[in-house]
Protein backbone atom coordinates (compact mmCIF):
# COMPACT_ATOMS: atom_id res chain seq x y z
CA UNK A 1 0.00 0.00 0.00
CA UNK A 2 1.52 3.41 -1.14
CA UNK A 3 1.51 6.53 0.75
CA UNK A 4 -1.19 8.18 -0.84
CA UNK A 5 -3.81 4.84 -0.10
CA UNK A 6 -2.76 5.26 3.37
CA UNK A 7 -3.47 8.91 3.40
CA UNK A 8 -6.88 7.91 1.98
CA UNK A 9 -7.84 5.62 3.98
CA UNK A 10 -6.47 7.45 7.54
CA UNK A 11 -9.15 10.16 6.25
CA UNK A 12 -12.01 7.85 5.32
CA UNK A 13 -11.40 6.23 8.65
CA UNK A 14 -11.86 9.49 10.43
CA UNK A 15 -15.09 10.22 7.62
CA UNK A 16 -16.45 6.76 9.20
CA UNK A 17 -16.10 7.75 12.64
CA UNK A 18 -17.33 11.48 11.98
CA UNK A 19 -20.99 9.74 10.26
CA UNK A 20 -20.72 6.90 13.15
CA UNK A 21 -21.07 10.12 15.94
CA UNK A 22 -23.42 12.52 13.64
CA UNK A 23 -20.66 14.60 13.54
CA UNK A 24 -21.80 16.87 10.59
CA UNK A 25 -19.25 19.82 11.20
CA UNK A 26 -16.55 16.87 11.12
CA UNK A 27 -17.92 15.71 8.36
CA UNK A 28 -18.07 19.01 6.32
CA UNK A 29 -14.05 19.50 7.07
CA UNK A 30 -13.07 16.51 5.46
CA UNK A 31 -14.89 17.79 2.48
CA UNK A 32 -13.67 19.76 -0.49
CA UNK A 33 -15.46 22.65 -1.64
CA UNK A 34 -15.95 21.01 -4.94
CA UNK A 35 -16.29 17.51 -3.75
CA UNK A 36 -19.25 15.44 -5.62
CA UNK A 37 -21.25 12.58 -3.44
CA UNK A 38 -22.88 10.01 -5.30
CA UNK A 39 -25.64 7.48 -3.63
CA UNK A 40 -28.02 4.72 -5.16
CA UNK A 41 -30.75 6.05 -6.55
CA UNK A 42 -30.26 10.21 -5.94
CA UNK A 43 -28.76 12.82 -8.49
CA UNK A 44 -24.91 13.62 -7.64
CA UNK A 45 -25.19 17.06 -5.23
CA UNK A 46 -22.23 18.57 -3.67
CA UNK A 47 -20.62 20.38 -0.53
CA UNK A 48 -23.77 22.11 -0.19
CA UNK A 49 -26.42 19.64 -0.52
CA UNK A 50 -24.83 17.17 1.98
CA UNK A 51 -26.10 19.05 5.68
CA UNK A 52 -29.93 18.44 4.27
CA UNK A 53 -29.51 14.70 3.47
CA UNK A 54 -27.32 13.74 6.28
CA UNK A 55 -29.46 15.26 8.70
CA UNK A 56 -32.69 13.55 7.09
CA UNK A 57 -31.01 10.34 6.84
CA UNK A 58 -30.09 10.48 10.99
CA UNK A 59 -33.61 11.62 11.71
CA UNK A 60 -35.38 8.24 9.56
CA UNK A 61 -32.42 5.51 10.83
CA UNK A 62 -29.29 5.54 12.91
CA UNK A 63 -26.58 5.51 10.45
CA UNK A 64 -23.61 2.95 11.28
CA UNK A 65 -20.11 2.59 9.11
CA UNK A 66 -18.33 -0.31 10.04
CA UNK A 67 -14.81 0.27 9.74
CA UNK A 68 -15.19 -3.63 7.62
CA UNK A 69 -17.24 -1.75 4.98
CA UNK A 70 -14.35 -1.33 2.64
CA UNK A 71 -14.40 -1.93 -1.04
CA UNK A 72 -11.97 -0.36 -2.52
CA UNK A 73 -9.78 2.75 -2.76
CA UNK A 74 -8.80 4.28 -6.86
CA UNK A 75 -6.41 6.54 -7.35
CA UNK A 76 -6.27 8.28 -10.64
CA UNK A 77 -3.56 11.02 -10.85
CA UNK A 78 -4.73 13.51 -8.36
CA UNK A 79 -8.42 12.26 -8.03
CA UNK A 80 -9.27 9.14 -6.25
CA UNK A 81 -12.21 7.43 -4.34
CA UNK A 82 -13.46 4.92 -1.94
CA UNK A 83 -16.19 2.36 -2.34
CA UNK A 84 -17.68 0.61 0.92
CA UNK A 85 -20.74 -0.08 1.96
CA UNK A 86 -23.37 1.68 4.80
CA UNK A 87 -25.62 -0.22 6.87
CA UNK A 88 -29.07 1.53 8.14
CA UNK A 89 -29.89 0.58 11.56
Amino acid sequence: MGSDERAIREVHTTWIDAVNAGDLVRLLTLMADDVVVLNPGQAPFGRDGFPVGFSAAHQQSRIRMPSASWKKVVIAGEVAYTLCRTRYL
